[in-house]
């Protein structure tokens, strides 16, 4: 009974965390992107593949501004091919964070199970610190899955997408299409730190 009432206050407070907050709308934002992702990419009536040779300039260069932005391509091209960008940043998305979640949930079923057989504790009692670092694992295996595919060693092949791969394409065109990099980029520094935001705001709620 003390644990229910004591639950109910701390899920209260959880929401009133700003930390938490910011974190858990960004976090669910993206994981919704990468959901609907095929959705999403079938409404711009793009794909990954497809190659627009009519987007690109005679040097390989996207036509437009910042990388070939337009109603028909929602984030650019790529350059050289002018495959559409956001259908690859979407399938990334979806691909890496697929990888993070589901090897942050094995850990921290293994991590609980071998606490709880070690110190005999309830596993219940251990939910609280298991979502801590559950969140927190996330954005680490996030980061190891894209260093991966950064060195050329991913679980995807091309012409599939990696955000690592899309990452090492991209330094090579970062003096005349900055937005080829900045778009991954930055989506994987605002994803890394949605989730450090959450896991910030579950510590200071079940372990500070």
């Amino acid at each position: 009974m003390d644990q229910v009432e004591h639950a109910a206050p701390a899920r209260r407070g959880l929401w009133q965390s700003k930390t938490f907050l910011a974190g858990a709308v960004i976090a669910g934002f993206l994981v919704l992107v990468a959901g609907l992702g095929p959705l999403l990419t079938a409404m711009t009536g793009q794909d990954y593949l497809s190659f627009h040779l009519d987007s690109i300039d005679t040097d390989g260069m996207p036509r437009g501004d910042f990388g070939g932005i337009s109603g028909e391509h929602w984030l650019g091209v790529e350059p050289a091919t002018g495959r559409d960008l956001f259908a690859q940043v979407v399938d990334s998305l979806r691909f890496s964070l697929a990888v993070a979640l589901g090897a942050a949930a094995v850990e921290v079923l293994i991590g609980v199970l071998v606490v709880a057989a070690v110190t005999r504790r309830n596993v219940r009692r251990l939910l609280g610190p298991a979502l801590v670092y559950g969140a927190l694992l996330v954005p680490v295996d996030l980061i190891i899955e894209v260093r991966t595919a950064f060195l050329g060693f991913g679980l995807r092949r091309p012409p599939a997408p990696s955000w690592g791969g899309m990452l090492f394409s991209a330094t090579s065109w970062y003096g005349t299409d900055p937005a080829f990099l900045l778009v991954p980029g930055l989506l994987l520094v605002v994803t890394v730190l949605a989730f450090l935001l959450l896991g910030a705001g579950l510590y200071r709620r079940f372990v500070a």
